[in-house]
């Protein structure tokens, strides 16, 4: 039984040996071929087995007539001249503009309404490679490849259609003057401009965070505490109403050296506060 088994075993070792050896015949099978046309001697690599799917590589449909040499069903050698004669080649580049996508974005808001461009976009450009292969003045073949050199961006526009205020969220003299603890029963507003993730962290008004200077206000006069935040102003602007995730509706009423890119920092009145807030990726939805 053992020797059965070891025979099994050898025979086993026998077969992936000859499957190793085919992939490793077929994995080094390319060879370098020159193509010889009336006006150009091509030279290239090529995996095909014979002359006639080298061709076929090509994308060439040789006329019958054709003395192609050697002939098609010959064999593909590493190192073979293959001559086309009556044929010739030509190429061209051409690159050609990729007009930007418009895509419209409905959207509501307290006013009239408007179309508001929001993304400009970008045009594309794609490169175009094409190599035709002629016989008596008829095209026999043509290889084409495009490259894509600049990627188009699409173009986006809002439309805006009015709406109720109480659909968009409270105004900012509502929210400076509810100023809510925050909380996570608050849902955000049916009808928002733009939700972008940020990374928040929280201040007081006091002294451990605005230093020994603090005298309660922000950089333009708000009162600090609830429902004033800091953000980078270039990101978002001073007075663009808010809704945060987990902590409510809010003013950008306030800035910091810290504070850049897509960070805000949120406002409670207690030290205790920030800390149980500490640091955390929140969903900002931008109302105005």
């Amino acid at each position: 039984m053992r020797f059965t088994n070891l025979l099994a075993l050898c025979f086993v070792a026998l077969l992936l040996a000859a499957g190793l050896g085919v992939t490793a015949s077929a994995a080094g099978d390319e060879k370098r071929i020159e193509v010889k046309l009336d006006n150009e001697t091509i030279p290239l690599t090529s995996n095909a087995q014979t002359v006639e799917a080298l061709l076929g590589e090509l994308s060439i449909d040789a006329p019958s007539e054709l003395a192609i040499d050697p002939p098609l069903d010959s064999a593909l050698k590493d190192g073979m001249t293959v001559a086309l004669p009556g044929l010739t080649v030509t190429r061209g580049v051409t690159e050609r503009v990729v007009p930007a996508e418009t895509q419209f974005v409905e959207r509501r808001r307290v006013g009239e309404g408007a179309c508001v461009i929001e993304e400009s976009g970008q045009d594309g450009l794609l490169r175009t490679t094409c190599t035709i292969f002629y016989s008596q003045g008829q095209e026999v073949g043509r290889r084409q490849r495009d490259e894509v050199l600049r990627k188009m961006q699409p173009r986006v526009v809002a439309v805006y259609t009015p709406c109720k205020p109480e659909e968009y969220g409270p105004s900012v003299e509502q929210i400076l003057e509810e100023r809510a603890k925050p909380g996570t029963y608050t849902i955000p507003p049916q009808n928002y401009r733009k939700c972008v993730t940020m990374s928040s962290t929280a201040y007081e008004p006091g002294p451990r965070s605005c230093g020994r200077h603090a005298d309660g206000k922000t950089s333009i006069g708000l009162i600090a505490g609830y429902g004033v935040v800091a953000i980078d102003p270039d990101v978002i602007p001073y007075g663009t109403r808010l809704f945060i995730e987990d902590y409510g509706y809010a003013v950008a009423g306030d800035t910091g050296g810290a504070i850049n890119g897509r960070r805000i920092d949120l406002g409670f009145l207690t030290v205790k506060e920030c800390l149980n807030w500490g640091r955390r990726k929140v969903k900002v939805y931008i109302l105005d």
